[in-house]
């Protein structure tokens, strides 16, 4: 999961914008990027397309684990989602662009009802690249300078997880989460007379490690009503630097529930809510940096369309109202996202194609700052 390099324009006006409440951090590209990076949705493409409404029944999305119960076929999934961004601050513009990998996974089918998966998803992802005009005074002179920082990091979820499907109608799962990544500052200053000063380069880097364990649980109360829950109970969450813990915290909580109905024939409804306690990582952050919790709602619709090749191409839409977890200030940043998909079969049930497309809008409050985003999705699942 990395970012393209893309070189950016800030202004002071535009640093001081972002830096509300009388903190100070660094200009950065990015709402989304503030603090330990965006938080990666690393659900499947399929739910994507529904903004995150099917997460928690979705066997191909590493939230539930009960939600692998009883599948009854090896699957392979792999999908790419690059995120193309653009910040405005009064009236000036800063484009970013993001291509990541936020989720490989597998399914295995046991006996009994039984299956096991293994997943590598996004966590947490902060790429991005900054530059600042200044001056600065030696021996009595005024030199232009031109400061660059860039970052590149990102944070995974490496999951194993068993689902059981006790009957027809209940499955419960178990999941185990390494959470690791690294996150590498470069500053770079350099002069406009090269030929009488030479530039300056400083790097840093931080290693992250942690656990989590997950629970989850599905039951269909009545015929087409089911419900879903899951939780994610955090263990410590370190941050080192050459193999030295500087801070420790604790990889965030998790609580999630949804609703589905799917009494129409060829279509499914949902709606989920999950509380994240993005707090437990305030240990870990510098004091320019606030972990707020969060409260997110979704809701989607999948609904079969028309066929192809006798099997039915699949029409998703879905809405979503997030908080992002880090900030500058108390003040949070709010997302919403608006999506649609579609889903494809390809060698009839042996394989399937998804796309997604998600725009996101990011405002943070007492600033004039706002982004808006486009998601893009394509995900593909094998079943040999």
């Amino acid at each position: 999961m990395m970012r393209t390099p893309v070189h950016l324009r800030y202004t002071l006006a535009i640093t001081a914008a972002l830096l509300t409440g009388g903190s100070s951090a660094d200009a950065q590209g990015s709402l989304g990027a503030l603090g330990f990076g965006y938080p990666v949705n690393g659900v499947s493409t399929r739910t994507a397309g529904t903004v995150g409404a099917l997460a928690e029944f979705d066997a191909l999305t590493p939230i539930n684990p009960s939600s692998i119960g009883g599948i009854s076929r090896t699957v392979l999934s792999v999908q790419t989602e690059p995120e193309y961004r653009t910040l405005t601050i009064g009236g000036v513009r800063e484009k970013t662009a993001s291509q990541r990998v936020p989720l490989l996974m597998v399914v295995l089918p046991a006996r009994h009802g039984v299956a096991v998966s293994f997943s590598a998803r996004g966590f947490l992802d902060r790429s991005y690249t900054t530059s600042t005009t200044g001056s600065a005074v030696l021996d009595g002179a005024t030199v232009p300078t031109t400061d660059k920082l860039e970052m590149r990091g990102a944070i995974g979820d490496l999951r194993g997880a068993v689902g059981w499907q006790i009957v027809p109608r209940v499955r419960v799962g178990l999941g185990g989460h390494i959470f690791t990544g690294e996150h590498q500052a470069t500053r770079q200053r350099s002069f406009a007379d090269t030929l009488l000063f030479g530039g300056t380069l400083d790097t840093s880097k931080v290693t992250y490690f942690g656990t989590a364990l997950s629970f989850g649980g599905e039951a269909q109360l009545i015929k087409g009503l089911a419900v879903a829950l899951s939780y994610r109970m955090g263990n410590d969450f370190d941050a080192r630097i050459r193999d030295t813990t500087r801070a420790t915290g604790a990889v965030p909580a998790r609580l999630g529930a949804a609703v589905r109905y799917d009494g129409i024939p060829g279509a499914v409804f949902s709606v989920g809510y999950e509380q994240v306690r993005w707090s437990d990582m305030q240990p870990m952050a510098s004091s320019r940096t606030t972990a707020s919790d969060a409260a997110n709602y979704f809701g989607g619709a999948e609904i079969a369309g028309p066929r192809v090749r006798g099997y039915p191409m699949m029409l998703r839409v879905g809405y979503a109202r997030n908080a992002l977890p880090f900030s500058t200030s108390a003040q949070v940043v709010q997302e919403s996202r608006l999506g649609g998909g579609v889903g494809m079969p390809i060698a009839r049930d042996a394989a399937s194609i998804d796309f997604s497309l998600q725009r996101a809008n990011r405002s943070l409050a007492g600033t004039t700052a706002t982004e808006r985003a486009w998601l893009l999705g394509l995900g593909v699942q094998i079943r040999p």
